[in-house]
C-alpha cells in the first residue's frame, strides 16, 4: 500500500507542521461568527482517521469516547472548556500515523479493491480516502485561521 502509505504521509505531515508553526496562542482562537479553532480541526481530524480507518481496520480505537463528544461531527466547540495541548495533539497526530501505516501494509488487500460505487455505503477503502481528503480540507480551515490571526495582529497591533 505505497501510494496510500504516501499520501498518508503527506495529509498528516502538513497536518503537523501547522500545528508546530501556530503560536501556541493562536490555537483555541476563533473569528467572530465562527466556533471552529486550530485545535478543533486538528482533533477532528484525528477522529474522522480513527473512526474511518484504524478502527474498521484494527477493531478499536486509541481514542478515549469523550474524543468523539468533542471533535466528532455533531460536536460543540463553543461549549467544551478542556482542549487538548499543542503536545499532546502533536503525539496522538504521529503515532495514529504510524499506525495507520502498519494497518495499511497489514490490510493491502482488503484496501486494494474499491467495490460497486453505491450511494447508501461506503466500503473500507472509499472511508480511508474520505478522512484523509477530509483531514486536508480541515489543514485549509487551520492555514485560514492562522492567516487571519496574523492579518489582525498586522493591523491592530495586538495578540
Amino acid at each position: 500500500m505505497s501510494h496510500l502509505n504516501e499520501l498518508a504521509r503527506q495529509v498528516r505531515g502538513t497536518t503537523v507542521r501547522i500545528l508546530e508553526e501556530a503560536p501556541d496562542d493562536w490555537f483555541l482562537w476563533v473569528p467572530p461568527g465562527t466556533s471552529n479553532h486550530i485545535t478543533w480541526h486538528a482533533g477532528h481530524s484525528l477522529w474522522a482517521q480513527e473512526v474511518l480507518c484504524v478502527e474498521p481496520l484494527s477493531g478499536s480505537s486509541e481514542l478515549s469516547p469523550a474524543w468523539g463528544e468533542k471533535f466528532g461531527m455533531n460536536s460543540k466547540p463553543a461549549e467544551t472548556v478542556d482542549w487538548p495541548d499543542r503536545a499532546e495533539l502533536l503525539q496522538l497526530l504521529t503515532t495514529q500515523l504510524d499506525r495507520m501505516i502498519g494497518l495499511f501494509d497489514e490490510h493491502a488487500s482488503r484496501l486494494a479493491q474499491i467495490g460497486p460505487n453505491r450511494d447508501d455505503a461506503w466500503d473500507l477503502p472509499r472511508g480511508v480516502i474520505h478522512a484523509l481528503h477530509d483531514e486536508a480540507r480541515h489543514q485549509g480551515e487551520m492555514r485560514l485561521l492562522v492567516k487571519l490571526r496574523r492579518h489582525l495582529i498586522g493591523t491592530k497591533g495586538n495578540s
